[in-house]
Formats: structure tokens, sequence, C-alpha cells
């Protein structure tokens, strides 16, 4: 896979000083700085002659350490510090010869599957249209796409005790299972990856209540944590109700001309939109909330909130859909986007149904002509969601109990004063502490899989703790090209 082939092309068993020369931003690709990292190298970007050389100078010319530097501009590098280093250049054409770079370039997002399928490619693909064929013949074929999934799984969770998974490498892995879904939707073959939601469960009981006390540069730990991440300047947050890892692995295959960074963070549980996006826009945690369990604040919440950081009423606008009506005096605008929670809700197809109805959405554009037409008022972009969702079986609807808070997520629902429990769930249901949550309340969450639709009824719906509702993309533009 590429990970294995960037290793060889860095000689990195065997050299200590990297120069890697990488003008095409192929980082953003893959993020070899991670491979590095694993391998005990000191990554530093060379972005000023003067400072490296001192740092150079200084710390680099005797030591015995590792360091890999990354020379991403054309930037000068005096010659003799370029001795003193095993160089590098990064490019689609060292890391695949026998491929067409530029057809490559436009799979970039598949370079891992395209690598996998490459170690079994014996002639020259070098033009246009061989590697097109290579591509969709053997590429996206539904053996590779198998052969590749079924080996990615198997190495999905670190061997041994998983206790010590920390909430960082619990998105690692949740971006990776992303991605194996999506392959194997895409090439409509079934690969189990419900595996992973009985350790991460173990996880959500022991870890994630710490969530609130964690401070992350990249992006917010949780939900709540957002405004106080994004609040500077003119900041503009898309909302996408309902989008997933998955569902966002789809969407940002359409994204061309749009640079971002992909990070995570943690939606809050139970994962309905009442809840989570509520916690999300206000900045509060569900026992802040006056009503955690209906929308009818959630505007009020957000202006409040934006008040609270420095943004007066006439500068935060709170809207819905792809036009929202920003002014000159806009500096802090929530834009809610409904449409991927809609075709959660109707989904009859299971995750191939999602992966085709979300490729029609985004091949529609609207999403990328917002981010488009915001970025260009100036507006700082950053795009996430409340909750992910999951693929469920109906387990049997039950009606008329306990608290409402969402009737279209089948996945949850809470008792007041701890009212009468019914036998008649106990054995779908696992009971969450309610972190976060008032404490007056009992929670139910359905068990990975299940959901209180009807009987045998196969459904894409959310509330529940898995990893594909909890964890959820946290996206920043950084240009529009």
């Amino acid at each position: 896979m590429i990970e294995k082939r960037m290793a060889e092309l860095f000689s990195i068993q065997y050299e200590k000083r990297l120069l890697i020369f990488d003008t095409d931003r192929f980082y953003a690709a893959f993020d070899y700085t991670r491979l590095l990292i694993s391998q005990d190298f000191e990554v530093i970007r060379y972005e000023d002659i003067e400072a490296f050389r001192l740092r150079y100078e200084q710390e680099i010319r005797n030591s015995d350490h590792k360091y890999a530097v990354i020379v991403c501009s054309g930037i000068y590098v005096p010659y003799d510090i370029r001795r003193q280093f095993f160089e590098v250049e990064i490019s689609l054409k060292n890391i695949f010869p026998k491929l067409h770079d530029d057809t490559v370039r436009r799979y970039i997002k598949d370079i891992d599957l395209i690598s996998f399928a490459y170690g079994e490619l014996y002639s020259s693909c070098d033009t246009r249209e061989k590697t097109e064929r290579f591509i969709s013949d053997t590429v996206f074929s539904k053996g590779n796409v198998k052969n590749y999934c079924e080996l990615t799984i198997k190495n999905l969770l670190p061997s041994g005790d998983k206790s010590g998974i920390t909430a960082n490498v619990w998105i690692e892995i949740a971006r990776t299972k992303a991605l194996v879904d999506y392959y194997a939707a895409k090439a409509n073959t079934k690969i189990d990856t419900s595996f992973v939601d009985t350790e991460f469960e173990k996880f959500i009981f022991d870890g994630y209540q710490k969530l609130s006390g964690e401070t992350k540069k990249e992006a917010p730990a949780i939900l709540p944590k957002v405004i106080d991440f994004i609040a500077h300047g003119k900041t503009a947050l898309i909302v996408v109700d309902g989008m997933s890892l998955f569902d966002f692995e789809v969407i940002s295959r359409y994204w061309d001309g749009i640079d971002y960074e992909y990070h995570c963070t943690y939606a809050l549980i139970p994962t309905t939109t009442s809840i989570s996006r509520q916690g999300l826009l206000s900045g509060k945690y569900p026992r802040e909330l006056e009503n955690p369990f209906t929308l009818s604040q959630e505007e009020k919440g957000f202006v409040e909130a934006t008040k609270n950081r420095g943004y007066t009423k006439q500068q935060s606008l709170y809207a819905r859909g792809y036009n929202p009506p920003t002014s000159y005096f806009t500096k802090f605008v929530a834009v809610i986007i409904n449409d991927v929670d809609d075709l959660v809700h109707g989904q009859k197809q299971g995750r191939v149904g999602m992966y085709n109805d979300v490729s029609l959405l985004a091949k529609e554009g609207k999403l990328q002509s917002l981010i488009k037409d915001l970025y260009a008022r100036g507006f700082n972009i950053y795009v996430t969601s409340d909750h992910g969702n999951a693929p469920c079986i109906g387990a049997g609807a039950i009606r008329n109990f306990g608290v409402e808070v969402e009737t279209r997520s089948k996945r949850m629902f809470v008792l007041k004063d701890y009212a009468a429990e019914k036998e008649s769930f106990a054995d779908n249901v696992v009971t969450y502490p309610g972190y976060y949550l008032d404490k007056d309340y009992k929670y139910y969450v359905c068990e990975s899989g299940v959901s209180f639709d009807n009987k045998n009824e196969e459904v894409m719906t959310h509330g529940g703790i898995s990893i594909d509702e909890v964890i959820v993309p946290f996206i920043k533009v950084k240009a529009v090209i």
C-alpha cells in the first residue's frame, strides 16, 4: 500500500536525514509526516533560509537524531546542507513510474487503493488511456476492492489489549473504517466492519467523558468546543446534518478546486439533532441547555454564543439552505444543510443506497458553490456535522414511551424520573451513563446495528453510540482554487 511504498522511497530503514522535496503537495493526498514521526524522525518544514540555517548549525549538524526536512516550494536550499541529507523528490511519476501521472492525479483520494493494485502491474501503462483503463478495470474492480478492504480491516484495530486506544487513535480507526465502507459500497460488495463497535463502546463508557477537558491544536475534541475554536474574525460554519465520515468520503470526491484540511471531532451522545446540534451551535453541553430535547431554542442559542465571543446580533446570522442571506455586516454565519439527513431517514437500500444518493447530491454541486461563494466573500469556512448515521435492523417499534426526543431517530429513548422500564426492549439496549446530560433522566441507546423500527426492516438512522454516529468530520477550508 502507499505507506509501504513511501517508506521504500524514503529509504526509511537506512537513512537518518531526509530532505524531501514535495512541490506537488503530495502530503495533501497522503500524510507521510505521520509515517516519519512513527519512525522517530523530527519533521521540519523548510520555509525560511536564515531560520533553518541557524537551527541546522546549532542543533542538527552534530546530532545523531533523525531529521526529515520537507520543502514544499521552490525556495533555495544551500548546497552544503543538501550534501548532509538523503534527497527525495516526491512526485506521482516517481511513485508510480508505470502510470500516467496526470491521470493518477484525478484519482488522488484513491491513492492507497491504486498503490495496492500497482504491485501486480507488470507492464507499462504510461499513457492516459492505458492508465484510465487500469484504474477502471483493475483498481476499482470488485476483486481488488474486496481484497484491499479485507486486508485493511485485519489491521484496523491494534493487536492485544484495546483499552489503551485513545480518542485520537479512534479517530484514525474511524477514518479508515469509513474508507473501507466507502469502497465496499462503491463496488457493491459486503465487508463486515461492525466488530469495531464492540471495542468502541468500551471507550465510550470509559474515555468519552474526558473529551470536555481535552485541548487539541488541529480540531476541537468535541462539538461544544467548536464555537470557541472557530470564533475568530469573519467565520462561516456549515453544518451538514447527519453527515458521517462515510458520507464525506463520497462528497469530498466532488470537491474540485477546494483545498481543505480533514480532521474529526466527537458528537454528543445520544447522537440526535436536538441534543448534538444544539451543543454545537450554543457551545454548551446538554445539561446547560434550557431544553436539549427540542430545536426551538437553537437559533437563540447560537446568537447568544456568538455574542459571548464578541460578535453583535447584527453580525451573527443563523440560516438554512444553500443561499444564506449574508450582508456586509455579517461576521459569523451558521448554515444548516439538511439534505444528507433527509437521505438517511428515507433510505431503504443501506450503504449502497447512501453511496448512490449522496453521489447524486454531491454532483449537483450546491455545497461546493456555497463554499466558493462564502470564500469569495472573505469568510473563514468550516464544515462539520452534528452526528453521523449507521445501518440498522429494526427490532420492532415502541411508541408512546419515555420522552420523545426526535421522532425520526429510533436508536434511543429517554425516561423521566426513572419511569417504569419494560422488559420488551431490554435485550436490545444499553444504559448510557448520561455524560454531559441532565441526570434527572435515564438514557437508553440501542446496541450496534439495532433500531426500534419495524421488525426486520433495514434502515439508516442515528441516535446511538456507534463509531459511525459519534465521530464526525471537521473540515477547515484552506483555499478555493
